[in-house]
Parts: structure tokens; sequence; C-alpha cells
């Protein structure tokens, strides 16, 4: 799924002109209840080209290969990196929270395959089945729109229980080292659809140290012919990660041991200014 820091770095600051009131106090999404990733946003997501997305699929295809399968990826939008490791013909499953994203995976699906897509709703944390995998993984810090920490380590241990022997669970998150700057300014993004209609989206962002939480008002516009034709409004938030503050909370879920390392290059340590980091947990 996208996360918005990440395309925080590629929307331009813009005028004054769209600001409206925006307060961090306004109420916010709880899971099991989804309100955001509605129909606009998933085209958006779509159409938009994570900055570092080649490098990312690089790296997960080949932990894929590796792992041969059963495969699963929790939160798989609309298929930015499952799509691929099934056209590699990898034995390969995820789930959503949203319907459009879903909706947006099968149509992509519809035109690689004839069978059922091998996609279905679920929140991670409400996620049970009979099933272990050898490879699960979520990328691009999705895990930090699960924002309770109640949620969150129900979660982690649903993975853990889920894992194979001698498979690995990746997970990829987000620090308060990535928090995006400045914040509290209106940035745009615009793109132009095939039929010449354009698709834009605004926000404005904070972020709360007490809590570790970067939030953004969101307002996706659907422009035909110079006029607004469609809005959707939503209030987006994720949680950002300490350096070491995830350790605790895999020992605690059931994973026995992990490595860490900064995205995507095992090569190097993590530091405090790591902005995202990348584990690989295991299960013996």
């Amino acid at each position: 799924m996208l996360t918005f820091r990440l395309l925080l770095k590629i929307l331009q600051p813009t005028s004054q002109a769209l600001q409206r009131p925006f307060s961090t106090n306004r109420p916010f999404m709880k899971a099991p209840e989804l309100k955001t990733y509605a129909a606009l946003c998933t085209e958006f997501y779509d159409l938009e080209q994570h900055y570092n997305g080649v490098q990312a699929l690089v790296f997960y295809l080949e932990k894929a290969k590796n792992a041969q399968g059963p495969i699963l990826e929790p939160m798989c939008g609309s298929g930015r990196f499952l799509i691929p490791l099934l056209q590699a013909g990898l034995d390969a499953e995820g789930f959503d929270a949203s319907p459009a994203m879903l909706d947006a995976f099968k149509k992509k699906y519809a035109h690689i395959s004839t069978q059922k897509p091998p996609v279905w709703q679920e929140f991670v944390e409400e996620f049970n089945n009979n099933k272990k995998y050898n490879l699960i993984f979520i990328p691009y810090g999705s895990w930090g729109l699960i924002i309770q920490k109640e949620a969150v380590l129900k979660g982690l241990t649903t993975l853990a229980r889920h894992l194979a022997p001698k498979g690995r669970c990746i997970l990829e998150i987000e620090t308060v080292s990535s928090v995006p700057k400045p914040c509290g300014i209106w940035r745009r993004g615009v793109h132009t659809r095939q039929n010449g209609s354009h698709l834009a989206l605004n926000t404005l962002t904070s972020y709360q140290e007490e809590t570790q939480l970067f939030k953004a008002f969101c307002r996706y516009e659907s422009i035909v012919s110079g006029q607004i034709e469609a809005i959707e409004e939503e209030i987006f938030e994720q949680y950002l990660y300490q350096e070491n503050e995830l350790d605790t909370l895999l020992l605690a879920a059931g994973f026995t041991h992990f490595i860490k390392y900064p995205a995507y290059d095992q090569s190097k340590p993590v530091t405090s200014d790591t902005p995202i980091i990348v584990y690989e947990c295991f299960v013996s």
C-alpha cells in the first residue's frame, strides 16, 4: 500500500490559496474500520511511480524467488509487488483491507490470468488460516498504518504464527528520521489520465513527536475539461518507529530472531538516522 510520507517526496509545494482549516485533533481511523484508500486514492496510487520502486521490486522479487512459495503479501494494495510475483510464476497470494485497492488488483490480474484472483479482503490483525508461508512480506512502510499498539502486537503474532519452518517475514518500517520537512504546507501532485483528464492530490501534513504520528489531510480531485467532477477527502495517519522500537515487539510476538538493515542494503548498519529499516524475522 501507499504511504504518504514517501509520496510527499514527489509532490510539490503549492500556493496558499488551497489552504483550509486542519486540526490534528480531528478523529482518525481506528482498525478494524477503514476510511482511507478509496477509489480516487487507489487510482492516484496506480498512476504514481514510487521514487525507489524499481529497487524495491528487484529486492522483493529476489527474496520471493529464493523462497519459492507459498508466499503471502498482507496489505498488498493494488498489486504493485504481488502482480509481478504472479507473473514470474510464483505461488503467491495476498489480502488488503481496501475494497478499491482489491478491485484495482483484480482488473490488472484479469490481463494476465483467467484464474480466480488470489486476493481477499482482510485486516492483518484479523487474519487467520491453516496455511504456513515460506515468505510473508509487507513493503513500503505499510506496517506503520497500524497505529494501535494492541493491534500491532496482535498483527505481529499473527504473522509469526503463519510462518513456515525456515520461512521469513520481511517488514519494512519508516522511522522518526523519515519525517518530511517542512510539514504544515500544502503540496500538490497532478497526473494526466490516458483520456486526457486529470487526477490531482492536495495534501497538508503534520507530525506529533510525542505520539510519533505522521498525519495528512488529503483531497483528491478528478478534473475533466478543467472542471472538478469528483472529490475524495480523507485523513491519513502513519506511525513512525524509533530505531530499535520494533525489536522488542517482534520478540514478544513470537519471532525468535531477526536481522535488520537500511532499505535495501544488507551491507550497511542501522543508525538513528536511518529513515527506512528492513527487518527479516524468523521463528525457530
